[in-house]
C-alpha cells in the first residue's frame, strides 16, 4: 500500500526544508540573517528547514523575496526515485567549482 497522507506530507517538508537550506546557503546567509529579514527566529526558519514545521504560502513568498529565489526552486519537484539530484549534491558541486575557480584566480594572479 502506498504512502499515507501524513507520510507523504511529512516527506514532503523535508524535500522543501532541505531545498530551502541549500539555496539560503548558496546565498550565503545564515539562518539568523534571512530570519531577521523576514520577522522570525532563527530558530522558526531552522524547523522550515528541517522540516518540522510546514510553510505557508505567504511565508514562502517572504522567502523567496528574501533569497531572491522563485518558487519553484523551493517546492520543485524531487521525487526520490526519478535519479535527479538533490540541492545538497548540487550544493557540494557549486563549492567544488569555486574552489577550482579560487585556485585559477590565485594563478592568473601569481603570473601579474
Amino acid at each position: 500500500m502506498g504512502k499515507t497522507m501524513t507520510e507523504s506530507s511529512m516527506a514532503l517538508s523535508l524535500q522543501i526544508g532541505e531545498r530551502l537550506r541549500a539555496i539560503r546557503q548558496t546565498r550565503g546567509l545564515s539562518q539568523e540573517k534571512v530570519a531577521t529579514a523576514l520577522g522570525l527566529t532563527f530558530q522558526q526558519l531552522q524547523k522550515y528547514e528541517r522540516g518540522t514545521n510546514r510553510i505557508s504560502v505567504p511565508t514562502l513568498i517572504q522567502i523567496c523575496e528574501v533569497l531572491n529565489a522563485h518558487p519553484m526552486e523551493i517546492i520543485g519537484n524531487f521525487p526520490e526515485d526519478d535519479g535527479a539530484e538533490k540541492p545538497n549534491v548540487l550544493l557540494q558541486r557549486l563549492e567544488a567549482a569555486q574552489r577550482k575557480l579560487d585556485k585559477i584566480r590565485k594563478v592568473l594572479a601569481d603570473r601579474d
